[in-house]
């Protein structure tokens, strides 16, 4: 049906050998490069023990190497393992033990966390992309010595496994969703069709390309035969100048990067990025006044999307140029392939999901789609929370009279004070709105006569902003219940976030 990433590949080389495919360091690789390229690695990966079916850890920035070592593994019909090089050194060597990964391609500056595997995991050969190489491992240059034929054919279908990637681990332990061809093929299509791509189109993800969506953004330009611009280390700037000189139509962003980006360019003046059309977001809800300030400053409309990475896709989708202003903060209606339904909190996920709610109401976001993963990988005992092909994100939204969907929390976020619940990231969305508000989190502490007191954390743009002031803010509007105002208020200079720019709720605690 779909075929495989690798016959999809090769005939991209084979339609336009010469089109550009990715530029890292003002260099251009065409597709006929990156297919030599890909093919030399494929070697050797396999003169290291790599067949069919073995995983293959990627701890990369966003570089060249990225692309040569996803592509290669397809070639061997081998199972790339994307890993965050922002998660703890543990959770790294967690991953490559679980999934006995045959090699590890990583950076020479996540050295630290890549060497103790050696011991750790014996099974598992490294191969060192940038100096100084480590003893015991493969300089990635080696590659350029092998063969630039194709290595030797594997049988490959459409149902193999051959990506995987990793929840955030806010959870737990980091899970591995594992994408077949077919479910990561559909995927780059939908992402295709929600940012209206072509040829011409040049993308760039500012996100670290190994978690989920950036992963699946930078499978769309590889699928569709487009250009794409690996940013490696990010700093707002340099991805400013990057998107200026390559003329990038597209970017993945998080919501974090977003405000720093429309920050920068002030900064910078004069610089042209006409050339951007569009700012893919995703983790969280956004506010109008950040939508506005992107749209004013860069020049370009905003694609917010929510999605779970067991969902190899976004589910919902909210597009500022489609859709009304007042449903921007919205995450708007289904996306393509997706069922979605919004059901009773109350209903369990043992059986398949019930009567959706009526609308307009409140309740757990419930889909299902041919992108969903059936399991994750090589992990015993975890199963995904599905029933009849329904995924149960534990996501509670609320749902308009319109059938736009409006994020409200994790269902295990819950803060009940005096008998009523309470859910962090609505206080937290509402807090978010003050001009002098930088940043801000939401958790529930201990209090003898309310269960449990509302504490709002805030780094704040100006010392002007003080807790009675945030009071009177918070009584002057009529948008937030009295029970869910914050009793306390702390103001603080960070506050822990994960990769994808969410609150990181384990260490808030």
């Amino acid at each position: 049906m779909l075929g495989t990433l690798r016959d999809n590949f090769i005939g991209s080389v084979e339609r336009w050998p010469g089109r550009v495919a990715l530029i890292h360091d003002g260099r251009a690789y065409s597709f006929a490069e990156l297919n030599t390229a890909a093919n030399r690695c494929a070697r050797l990966l396999a003169e290291l023990g790599v067949r069919k079916g073995d995983g293959v850890g990627l701890l990369l920035q966003n570089c060249v190497e990225f692309g040569v070592g996803f592509v290669a593994c397809q070639k061997l019909g081998a199972i790339s393992s994307c890993l965050n090089y922002r998660l703890a050194p543990a959770s790294v060597g967690y991953a490559v033990q679980q999934e006995r990964l045959k090699a590890l391609v990583f950076n020479a500056a996540f050295a630290a966390t890549a060497l103790p595997i050696i011991k750790e995991a014996p099974f598992c050969r490294l191969v060192c992309v940038g100096g100084p190489v480590p003893e015991g491992a493969t300089d990635f240059v080696e590659h350029e010595r092998m063969p630039a034929t194709e290595p030797p054919a594997a049988e490959i279908r459409g149902t193999d496994v051959c990506n995987v990637i990793h929840t955030s681990g806010t959870t737990g332990r980091p899970k591995g969703a594992a994408f077949t061809n077919e479910t990561q093929i559909m995927s780059a299509i939908q992402y295709c069709l929600e940012m209206g791509l072509d040829r011409g189109h040049v993308g760039m993800s500012l996100a670290p390309v190994v978690i989920g969506a950036a992963t699946n953004f930078f499978a769309a330009y590889l699928f569709l035969g487009a250009a794409q611009v690996m940013s490696g280390d990010y700093e707002p700037k340099k991805a400013l100048r990057l998107i200026a000189q390559h003329r990038v139509t597209e970017i993945f962003a998080v919501p974090t990067q977003m405000y720093q980006l429309a920050e920068a360019i002030r900064e910078l003046g004069g610089l042209d990025v006409s050339s951007l059309r569009l700012l893919r977001s995703g983790g969280s809800p956004l506010p109008k006044t950040l939508l506005h300030q992107v749209r004013s400053v860069l020049g370009c409309e905003v694609l917010n999307t929510y999605g779970t990475t067991e969902s190899c896709t976004a589910i919902t989708t909210c597009h500022t140029g489609l859709e009304p202003e007042d449903k921007w903060e919205s995450i708007g209606k289904p996306s393509y392939f997706q069922s979605v339904r919004v059901i009773p909190l109350g209903e369990g996920t043992a059986t398949d999901p019930g009567a959706p709610i009526t609308a307009p109401g409140e309740g757990q976001l419930v889909n299902r789609g041919p992108q969903s993963v059936a399991e994750y990988h090589c992990t015993p005992g975890e199963k995904l929370r599905a029933r009849g092909g329904w995924q149960y994100t534990r996501d509670v939204v609320r749902v308009d009279a319109e059938g736009y969907i409006h994020p409200v929390d994790r269902v295990d976020n819950v803060i009940i004070t005096g008998g009523e619940n309470v859910y962090p990231q609505e206080v937290e969305f509402f807090l978010s709105k003050h001009p002098l508000v930088a940043d801000v989190a939401v958790c529930g502490v201990a209090d003898e006569k309310w269960g449990q007191s509302i504490k709002a954390l805030i780094v704040r743009r100006s010392p002007e902003l003080t807790a009675e002031a945030l009071e009177r803010h918070c009584l002057a509007s009529g948008e937030l219940a009295r029970h869910k105002r914050p009793r306390i208020v702390e103001f603080v200079e960070s506050l822990p976030r994960n990769v994808l720019g969410k609150i990181d709720r384990t260490a808030l605690r």
